[in-house]
């Protein structure tokens, strides 16, 4: 017998966007600091701070939203997205690769999906922590 599928809620996450932040923003201090001392330092400095304003921009809006069902059938994982009109998308082979403490990292077809722990319910995290868990790994 088939269990009922996992509905995953996933929404982009914040922790994710203020880490890569940071990282944005050491790197651009650490790029003023570096070149403040040349004549063009500060526009140079300017420069990577636009570019990297942009890059975390679109890296925010890029993260995957939406209801993902997940189904284990003979070993593997299965998902479905939901689509706008409240259909489901084709059935996808999903790949648990990374399984850390608060992020897991998923192959849902031919898609990189990372959850971090505020993109997903407290209970769904779990539960699909307990799914995407193998004994002795």
């Amino acid at each position: 017998m088939q269990k009922t599928p996992i509905t995953l809620p996933i929404a982009p996450s914040k922790v994710a966007a203020l880490l890569q932040f940071g990282l944005a923003l050491g790197l651009c201090s650490l790029c003023y600091w570096v070149l403040s001392g040349w004549g063009l330092g500060l526009w140079i400095s300017s420069g990577a701070t636009l570019l990297a304003g942009f890059l975390l921009w679109r890296a925010f809006y890029a993260q995957v939203s939406g209801v993902l069902y997940l189904a284990k059938r003979d070993d593997h994982l299965y998902g479905h997205w939901q689509q706008p009109y409240g259909e489901l998308s084709d059935e996808l082979v999903v790949r648990c690769d990374y399984l850390g403490p608060w992020l897991i990292g998923l192959w849902v077809g031919p898609e990189r999906l990372w959850l971090w722990p505020d993109s997903l319910p407290r209970h769904s995290h779990r539960m699909l922590r307990r799914l995407c868990h193998r004994a002795g790994r």
